[in-house]
């Protein structure tokens, strides 16, 4: 991995969000959608907006609100209700549904306006007609070779063939066939110290040479071409057990300052660098955890390969993986979520196999039918939950929902799924003993935006000779162009007069102090900035970067949607702040424990912010409340299991 470029994000992945009702966005910036079908299509700020936030915060701020009020109840009795129709949400009423040994009733209820959760798809009509398909949110199945039998097990059962993204969906050569396969760091005026810096680097290029292309001094670029060369022992005289122990207790700011002595404009260069992995920044993200990224500086320090105990669950996989990072639907693991959609409720997305399943609209008046045995109900915000007597031997369950029209509902059910955040969990019910409320709110989640631009054309970036731009200050974190897939009748482009869906994201983090402490800053931060903050910085950037090979923002810039996602990650435990990681108690196993007829899934609930995390949640609870069936193998344990891994 080159130092200063772009890393691969990690997939993320959660449920249901705190909300409800429709996202809004100025009317300029609005798309609205034509039929159901087309929620997709909304454009501006989309996510987890002010206007879908608004119930659930209601309900935050004065909880006995709703009980002051009369509720409707649904007819009827379900056998599983499951609160969160992510993927999490999903998996955990396919795997209920397979494995329940008769025929059963599910109602899925979800706050947000379309399915999936984070796992939302962005769609987009050009100019010209062209019908565009993107991700504004969970990305990649990414490391299969890590998966259980479990996820392996329910991918091919709603027919994802993984390995047919290796022989027909990715364009590996893409990139280099277009001549966009460089890279950008670009510094804005403040990075640059004046004047903006597009600093483009392509393969083959030796180091010094790019180096000596930025507005850095020549002492922080003699410095960075040092810590590139990677030759130097900077813990000489150490032994590589003591070096790992010491990487883990020390961030990868400080040992990029302690043992290189790199000056503050180096260090500006890598300091989001960790973000997309690890929730966190350098000052944040353990310098072991960096190695695991591939980060520079640690060449000389004979670490060895062995996968480290004390390595984050995000480092132990980035270590482990041998897979390549091509396993991307155009619209990333919404293609999943519409898999699972399609097996649970046929009519809602008609037609057979992959192929098909990507151009498929959704026809979202099939979601909620009555006569339906599995029914998903979206823009309902679950406000409580209660047992029908003493939870160990109540028959029934019965939840409380605000609906789409703001009515608040009750629905019974035999048992429970709750696939949404901890700490939603944690104020859902009086039923839970302060212990485990506690271990639920350690769950402060990671903000983040990812924001789809639709282009009308992509010369300037091949004029340039680069696929994506890392910004050295400024607002985002990185932009690139769309992943090159093809399935079924949704291609990539292929010319660069032809549109394309440009991808940028930000994790917000704010104010210093611990991960935890950034991402509840950071949030804090997030709720305040409108659609047009996003905009402004979307345009400065690509206006700023490309502007000298071509681009025009006003021209070419045809539609902009921001996915806000201000509970986004699940916190992964990670050192020096997690002392009992890895040896636990571990708050997530405290957290994830069921009562009664409930059971907990989604990613919270492993630690783990990746969508294969949150499948593996969902099988254990299902195992959970259906003790009797017999479900392939999951993996429980935050990230790899240690248990298939060797660790030092």
């Amino acid at each position: 991995m080159s130092a200063g470029l772009p890393i691969h994000r990690r997939d993320f992945l959660n449920g249901v969000l705190l909300a409800a009702g429709v996202g809004s966005t100025p009317a300029s910036a609005a798309v609205e959608p034509s039929a159901p079908g087309a929620l997709a299509e909304r454009t501006g700020l989309q996510g987890q907006t002010d206007a879908a936030s608004a119930a659930a915060h209601a309900w935050r701020d004065d909880p006995q609100r709703w009980q002051r009020q009369a509720s409707e109840r649904d007819p009827g009795i379900e056998d599983l209700v499951v609160v969160g129709a992510g993927l999490s949400g999903l998996a955990g009423a396919w795997l209920f549904r397979e494995h329940a040994g008769r025929a059963v009733r599910v109602l899925l209820l979800d706050a947000l306006d379309d399915i999936g959760g984070h796992a939302r798809r962005n769609e987009f009509v050009s100019r010209s007609g062209q019908r565009l398909v993107g991700y504004g949110g969970s990305q990649s199945l990414d490391s299969p070779g890590l998966f259980s039998p479990a996820v392996h097990g329910l991918l091919a059962g709603v027919g994802i063939e993984l390995q047919r993204f290796g022989t027909h969906y990715f364009d590996r050569a893409w990139a280099r066939r277009h001549g966009v396969a460089g890279d950008g760091l670009y510094f804005d005026a403040a990075a640059a110290g004046g004047e903006p810096r597009l600093v483009v680097r392509r393969a083959g290029m030796a180091t010094e040479d790019w180096i000596a292309r930025t507005p850095l001094p020549p002492r922080a670029q003699a410095a960075w071409h040092r810590l590139l060369q990677g030759r130097d022992d900077v813990m000489p005289g150490v032994s590589a057990a003591l070096k790992r122990t010491r990487l883990a207790a020390m961030s990868y700011r400080n040992f990029l300052q302690r043992h290189w002595q790199l000056p503050p404009e180096v260090l500006a260069v890598y300091q989001a660098d960790t973000q997309g992995y690890f929730g966190a920044g350098i000052e944040a993200t353990s310098a072991l955890d960096a190695w695991a990224a591939g980060l520079p500086g640690f060449g000389g320090l004979q670490l060895g390969d062995a996968v480290d105990a004390r390595l984050s669950p995000s480092g132990r996989q980035l270590k482990a993986s041998q897979d390549d990072y091509i396993y991307h639907f155009p619209d990333g693991n919404a293609g999943v979520a519409r898999a699972l959609l399609r097996a649970l409720i046929p009519a809602a997305l008609p037609g057979e196999g992959i192929e098909g399943l990507v151009a498929t609209p959704l026809d979202a008046t099939q979601l909620d039918r009555a006569e339906q045995p599995v029914r998903l109900r979206l823009q309902a915000t679950v406000l409580g939950l209660r047992h029908l007597g003493p939870p160990a031997s109540a028959e029934r369950v019965e939840l409380s929902y605000v609906d789409a029209t703001g009515t608040l509902r009750t629905v019974q059910a035999r048992q429970v799924l709750l696939a949404c955040w901890h700490r939603v969990i944690a104020r859902l019910t009086d039923e839970l003993r302060p212990a485990q409320i506690a271990a639920l709110n350690d769950q402060v989640k990671v903000p983040l935006v990812y924001g789809t631009v639709l282009l009308s054309n992509w010369r300037a970036w091949q004029t340039a000779g680069l696929r994506a731009i890392k910004p050295v200050g400024g607002f985002w974190n990185e932009a690139a162009l769309d992943v090159p897939v093809s399935i079924g009748s949704v291609r990539c482009a292929q010319s660069p007069d032809e549109p394309i869906l440009l991808h940028l994201d930000k994790v917000v983090l704010a104010g210093g102090g611990t991960p935890r402490q950034q991402a509840a800053a950071g949030r804090r931060e997030l709720a305040g900035w409108p659609f047009a903050r996003f905009e402004t910085a979307v345009h400065t950037l690509l206006q700023g970067a490309l502007g000298r090979h071509g681009f025009d923002a006003a021209r070419d810039i045809e539609a902009i949607t921001i996915n806000r996602w201000s509970h986004g990650y699940a916190y992964e435990y990670m050192r020096p702040w997690d002392r009992y990681w890895p040896q636990g108690p571990l708050p997530c196993v405290s957290a994830r424990r069921g009562w009664g007829r409930v059971a907990i899934a989604n990613a919270d609930a492993g630690a783990y912010a990746y969508a294969h995390s949150a499948i593996d949640q969902a099988a254990r609870a299902v195992a959970e409340l259906l003790p009797v069936a017999r479900l392939p193998q999951w993996h429980a344990f935050p990230g790899p299991d240690p248990r298939t891994l060797a660790l030092e």
